[in-house]
């Protein structure tokens, strides 16, 4: 795990987990955005950088790493806090169990724990090994799931960016695809959750709103404090990924 930092000479910090799956650099546009506000410090975990040769473990144990650099660095408290889908997984976790004085958290179409029995547990998370180590494959599969025409940054020649995003999924070893989805979606929170000094809201897209359902349940009635943002006409991840000025412009409505 390292942070990479935008907007240094800011005094206020943002932490900002993405999502899992695509490179950092996909999430470097809004926190560049984003820096033009506060000093952001973008999490690149265990496994997502082909450079470091690392695998992810949990959500649990990235956040106590930046816990760790967080301390070190001698920051103890946060304005704003974002996550996006096991990135928000990362952010609950945080709120819940790092002491640090958080201010305002977006949690982006976060993942929720399980509470199927574990046997349940299992064969979801064989499902979605599956389907990263397939997809990955794939350039059409991938093109169905993400569409070009939404999700590449030039669709003229959206062939050579899913080859890339193919070259780079290919670099996860098989114990980083695991481990990404088992703890996405069975990571621990204590229960009930602590009181939080914290105004938090839950953004999902209209078009992943199905899919994201039985997690904003849960985060409903975890964190009952938090408001409810539906994002028009986003697909998962799309808002922060593609839109990015977008993206900051509404997250600043917010955070500030």
């Amino acid at each position: 795990m390292y942070i990479r930092e935008y907007g240094t000479e800011n005094k206020e910090i943002l932490l900002f987990f993405p999502g899992s799956c695509e490179p950092w650099q996909e999430h470097a546009y809004a926190a560049a955005e984003l820096a033009g506000f506060f000093h952001v410090l973008l999490v690149v975990p265990d496994g997502q950088d082909p450079e470091e040769h690392t695998d992810f473990l949990s959500v649990e144990k990235t956040v106590e790493d930046v816990c760790d650099w967080l301390k070190e660095h001698g920051i103890e408290r946060l304005d704003a806090l974002y996550g996006l889908s096991y990135g928000g997984a990362m952010a609950v976790r945080f709120l819940v169990s790092s002491g640090i004085q958080t201010d305002k958290a977006i949690i982006d179409a976060g993942t929720a724990p399980y509470t199927y029995p574990k046997w349940v547990c299992k064969l979801l998370c064989v499902r979605d090994y599956l389907m990263v180590k397939i997809g990955r494959s794939s350039t059409a599969m991938m093109k169905a799931a993400f569409p070009p025409e939404r999700f590449a940054r030039d669709p003229q020649n959206a062939n050579e960016e899913y080859k890339e995003i193919k070259k780079y999924l290919k670099t996860y070893s098989n114990k980083t695809i695991w481990n990404i989805f088992w703890s996405a979606n069975n990571y621990a929170v204590p229960h009930p959750a602590p009181e939080l000094n914290t105004k938090i809201q839950f953004w999902v897209g209209t078009e992943e709103w199905g899919s994201r359902f039985r997690d904003l349940k849960w985060y409903q009635k975890y964190l009952p404090q938090l408001e409810l943002v539906k994002i028009p006409n986003m697909m998962h991840g799309e808002f922060v990924m593609m839109h990015p000025k977008e993206f900051a412009k509404k997250a600043m409505e917010f955070y500030r």
